[in-house]
């Protein structure tokens, strides 16, 4: 054996190495890729094409990055539906170029909370909720604007500024530059202010209209290269022998662009400003790596006039220059790549193919080698497994006789409990009926009655179901109208779904059908099903019993509105002992499985349909004649109405406990709690809250949403709770509660009859605070409930008696353990503001008025200004004691007001002045 594992893991090595040897050739390096997306607000002018020309060179450095790059042609509602597309394609970071400030500042703060870095670059948005800014400092752009102007046409003189579009970033910034520089020169004035929003034609619209009034002005100042050109051809045409200096912003390289005018004499002079995108990328790339980098980015401006525009020119031409060079360069390296990867596809073909031929070579070697020792070896293992299974077959002998001799004990003890009901039930039934007993102590014996009945009638299914599972039991089957049988089984339920609101209807195809049954077995069958459907069926639903023949056989169909059966059930609800979800406590879940027995035992079947809150289907079908039944299984003819009074008469006793009233307490709210039980039994609700309303106030409900809702709106000060409850389970609604700040405090205590240690994990699960198991004593119950109230008035004296929280407390939920500690430390840091109040305490912790009143009430006794008043003097009190401040220091230090007021309520506090306190502690 240990030969042949060495030998398989031998080719296992090989197949490892192989296979990696493989991948490692047939796989390229990959980068991480990184994906920028670029908002552009315009790209029609040449400033920002020459940015997006030198992002796209940098990048070309940076094969792992994809770029999206988007323009909305000035328009700021087209830019924040691209800037929406851009998340869709999952970028890393976003560049963007504002349109305006105000219409984006809210995109950039979405993209923001998405977790997704972002660059703004040119433009600003309002405040500084971005990742990093990069831009020209346009309030210097400005300032030196006015500078040179002054410089140029002396201290003296008007000025006509022509701003950019209103409300971006750069125009308002260079406007503020522009007259602060004035401004400190004082004797320069600004004539006229225009805007152009940074188009040429606009500004010579602008112009044309108002020319006459450029007559007289010394210099423009034009927040770009295209608004400046704009002027020059307005000047040229009015005023054509005045060569008024111009000075623009931009002084972009290019045909057309800045330089050009200035090299040409059509503007005076222009400020460079950066084109920002070399900048941009490798910013973007030290913030998606996690390097360094700066947020704010601000880059400085020259002025380019006719002293220094040839050289400015020369060294454009030499950059652009190599931009080509690198474009081409990298043509050829993507060139080059394409090459290698061509012959690298040849090259990993064929070393595939070899490292496969020695890999399967190697296979077929060592296999025909193992499978003669295999071979040896399961001739072996087929010996020990004959051994094994003849001794399989002999301990399931006896594991089924040990099993037939524990049933046939179940049986013999089920037998024996029928005798002891039976004494329990005729002295309570004749306890029920004297009318000297009084009212209480009636009602509590016809609870005793009902529940006995019931445990009688799940005593005689188990002893059927024993019965039935018997090998060799047979039906004593006679010829009987089935129609007129099944009405009478339906008669006693017609007054029960009366009460019950409920609409119950039998639809028979003929008034007689005659079918071979055994009454006395039959009438259990349909008896579960009729008593399932009531379960399931709500007030205002129905029930419809319907009998047709079907060819050689009778159908009856049982259809209820109830709230229906999830699919996984459909398959399982005829096993013994299964039980839905949503099932009823009051049962073992043998009623559906003894159905099932009793039909097949007729040659029968039983089908069910059902769709959640829609309702349940079960199908029932018999043969019609005698011919599939052995003589043995034909009995002499029954009368069924012998039993039928028997019968109807015990089902309308365990019927009635689902129709019990229970009574509700009348709160005079004047109890010091209240209590909220969840129980779907009525016998247990009814006895619950009995037995507690004299102590508390009690609300009750017998299901999850209603509990949840009346825990909502009653805020109880503890809830008693069922585990299996309709709808949703109690641990469910544990778990909704405690999650929830209004209602997390309220400790449960969850009743249930789930013993197990995996159950009582699930409770503790669910923060449940106490788990108590059926049976259970209505003093440990009482006892309980005292407990968990008088911890939570621990809990409330911890957090009202001392300045720091407590280290140990009564238990206490996250949510409400957060609470306090949230709201106590922001009452302990603010104690010195005299104008603290409850709405700043609102709104540093993020809560309502009304939650913030009901949780501190509940959890502490004391209102919220109680509470921040018996924080300031406890703080005094420390003071006093241990710090050498005098009382008026120690007033303002912890809030109040004026020291007048503080004496009059540190006296009422403790007895004393604080001077008297202070003295005292001496």
């Amino acid at each position: 054996m240990n030969t042949i594992f060495f030998n398989r893991s031998y080719v296992v090595v090989f197949l490892l190495l192989g296979f990696g040897l493989i991948i490692s050739c047939s796989t390229n390096k990959k980068h991480n890729k990184f994906t920028i997306g670029f908002s552009q607000c315009t790209g029609n002018d040449l400033w920002r094409k020459n940015m997006l020309a030198e992002m796209l060179t940098e990048l070309s450095l940076h094969p792992e990055v994809d770029f999206h790059y988007l323009e909305a042609s000035g328009n700021s509602t087209m830019q924040r539906a691209q800037v929406d597309t851009l998340i869709e394609k999952g970028i890393d970071l976003l560049i963007i170029s504002p349109n305006e400030a105000e219409p984006l500042t809210a995109t950039v703060k979405k993209v923001m909370d998405r977790g997704i870095p972002v660059i703004v670059i040119d433009r600003e948005v309002k405040g500084n909720g971005y990742t990093a800014f990069i831009g020209a400092d346009n309030v210097e752009i400005g300032e030196m604007a006015g500078q040179y102007l002054s410089q140029l046409i002396g201290n003296k003189g008007k000025v006509v500024e022509i701003t950019g579009l209103s409300g971006s970033s750069p125009a308002i910034d260079r406007s503020t530059g522009f007259f602060a520089a004035l401004n400190q020169l004082k004797a320069l004035k600004i004539a006229k202010t225009v805007s152009g929003d940074w188009m040429e034609d606009t500004t010579k619209n602008i112009l044309s209209k108002i020319h006459w009034q450029l007559k007289d002005i010394d210099a423009i100042f034009a927040h770009n290269d295209n608004m400046a050109l704009g002027a020059r051809k307005i000047l040229n045409k009015y005023y054509p022998e005045k060569h008024i200096p111009i000075v623009g912003v931009d002084a972009c390289f290019g045909e057309g662009g800045g330089l050009d005018m200035v090299y040409d004499g059509k503007i005076t002079a222009s400020l460079v400003y950066p084109t920002l995108g070399k900048e941009a990328i490798r910013t973007a790339l030290d913030i998606l790596k996690g390097l360094p980098f700066r947020k704010e980015n601000k880059l400085s401006s020259i002025v380019i006039d006719s002293s220094n525009v040839r050289v400015m020119k020369m060294q454009a031409a030499m950059i652009s220059s190599q931009k080509d060079d690198i474009y081409n360069q990298r043509k050829l390296l993507d060139e080059q790549k394409l090459v290698y990867k061509s012959q690298q596809v040849v090259l990993n073909t064929i070393i595939v193919l070899l490292v496969l031929s020695l890999i399967f070579g190697s296979i077929v070697v060592i296999l025909l080698r193992d499978n003669r020792k295999i071979n040896k070896n399961l001739a072996k293992k087929n010996i020990e497994i004959d051994t094994q299974r003849k001794q399989l077959i002999e301990m399931s002998k006896q594991a089924a006789a040990g099993t037939e001799a524990r049933l046939n004990f179940f049986t013999n003890i089920t037998h024996e409990l029928r005798t002891p009901l039976t004494l329990i039930l005729s002295p309570i039934e004749d306890m029920v009926k004297d009318p000297r007993l009084l009212p209480l102590a009636a009602d509590k014996l016809k609870a005793v009655q009902r529940n006995s009945v019931q445990l009688l009638n799940i005593v005689n299914q188990l002893l059927d179901f024993r019965k039935i599972e018997i090998e060799g039991y047979l039906i004593q089957a006679s010829p009987n109208n089935l129609v007129s049988f099944v009405r009478d089984l339906i008669e006693p339920f017609k007054v029960y779904a009366l009460k019950r609101q409920v609409q119950l209807s039998f639809v028979p195809a003929e008034k007689e059908i005659p079918v071979w049954f055994d009454v006395n077995m039959l009438d259990k069958a349909l008896l579960n099903l009729l008593s399932n459907a009531f379960k399931f069926v709500n007030a205002g639903g129905f029930i419809k019993v319907y009998i047709a023949r079907c060819g050689s056989e009778v159908s009856i169909q049982i259809k209820d509105s109830g709230i229906g059966m999830h699919e996984k059930d459909l398959a399982l609800i005829f096993d013994p002992y299964y039980q839905a979800d949503n099932s009823p406590s009051n049962g073992f879940g043998i009623g559906l499985s003894l159905a099932k027995e009793i039909i097949h035992k007729h040659k029968g079947d039983i089908q069910v349909a059902s769709v959640k809150e829609q309702g349940s289907t079960f199908t029932v079908t018999l043969p019609l004649g005698n011919e599939h039944l052995s003589e043995r299984e034909k009995g002499v003819l029954h009368d069924p109405v012998l039993k039928k009074d028997e019968k109807s008469a015990m089902y309308t006793i365990v019927s009635d406990i689902e129709m019990l009233d229970i009574k509700q307490t009348e709160s005079c709210g004047l109890k010091d709690h209240s209590l909220l039980i969840v129980e779907d039994n009525p016998d247990l609700l009814n006895y619950l809250v009995a037995e507690l309303s004299d102590e508390y106030d009690v609300f009750y409900t017998t299901n999850g949403p209603e509990a949840i809702q009346l825990a909502r709106e009653k805020v109880p000060d503890l809830i008693i709770t069922d585990n299996v409850i309709p709808e949703i389970s109690g641990k469910e609604v544990c778990r909704t509660l405690k999650n929830d700040l209004k209602t997390s405090h309220i400790p449960i205590i969850l009743l249930t009859a789930q013993a197990s240690s995996e159950q009582l994990v699930s409770g503790m699960d669910a923060m449940v605070d106490m788990y108590i198991t059926k049976p259970f004593l209505i003093s440990n119950l009482s006892a309980s409930i005292r407990a968990l109230i008088k911890n939570r008035k621990v809990l409330k004296s911890h957090f009202t008696s001392n300045i720091e929280l407590p280290t140990e407390s009564a238990k206490l939920s996250s949510l409400d353990k957060k609470l306090l500690n949230d709201f106590s430390g922001v009452v302990e840091e603010n104690l010195s503001n005299d104008r603290f109040c409850v709405d700043d305490i609102c709104r540093l912790i993020g809560i309502s008025r009304m939650h913030l009143y009901r949780k501190v009430k509940s959890l502490t006794g004391m209102t919220v200004n109680e509470y921040i008043l018996e924080r300031r003097l406890k703080k005094a009190s420390y003071l006093l004691k241990h710090e050498s401040l005098n009382v008026a220091e120690i007033t303002y230090a912890v809030g109040f007001s004026s020291p007048s007021y503080f004496s009059t309520t540190f006296k009422a506090k403790f007895g004393y002045s604080p001077s008297q306190y202070k003295s005292k502690i001496k």
